[in-house]
Parts: structure tokens; C-alpha cells; sequence
């Protein structure tokens, strides 16, 4: 007995594909237009209030936002 007849399976396994393939673009521009830069103050602020909250003040703001920047610009490469 089959479910899903081999003409519907092979339309959805494509579609399924593409839906991933949208969904993960539309994550990488969402996180591609966040800035973190080692300069922005601002950015400084808020990530390093963030971060403090979590490891209870262990790190320096500056040094976060410079790892920050760092991952950012490693996974930006590829």
C-alpha cells in the first residue's frame, strides 16, 4: 500500500528543497544586515550588556565586540 504516489513524491521533495533554500536565505540576509564593528560604541553597549548579563561581567565590552566583529567577518568569508 502507498501513501503518496510516486509522481506526488517526486514534486514534493523539490518543493521541500526550495522552501529550505528560501528560508535560509532570507535567515543569512536578516543576519548579513546586522553591523558589528570593534568601533561602534553603540554597538558596544548593547552587545556588551548583553553578553555581560549572561557570563555575569567576566569580559571586557571592547574585547566582546572585537570577537564579535571577528566571527561576523570569518562567517561573512566563508
Amino acid at each position: 500500500m502507498t501513501i503518496l504516489s510516486e509522481t506526488l513524491t517526486q514534486i514534493l521533495i523539490p518543493v521541500a528543497a526550495v522552501i529550505g533554500i528560501v528560508f535560509a536565505l532570507i535567515q543569512w540576509i536578516t543576519v548579513s544586515r546586522i553591523s558589528v564593528s570593534a568601533s561602534s560604541s553603540t554597538a558596544t553597549k548593547k552587545y556588551g550588556r548583553l553578553l555581560e548579563e549572561e557570563e555575569e561581567g567576566t569580559a571586557d565590552d571592547k574585547e566582546i565586540v572585537t570577537k564579535c566583529a571577528e566571527i561576523q567577518e570569518a562567517i561573512s568569508l566563508g
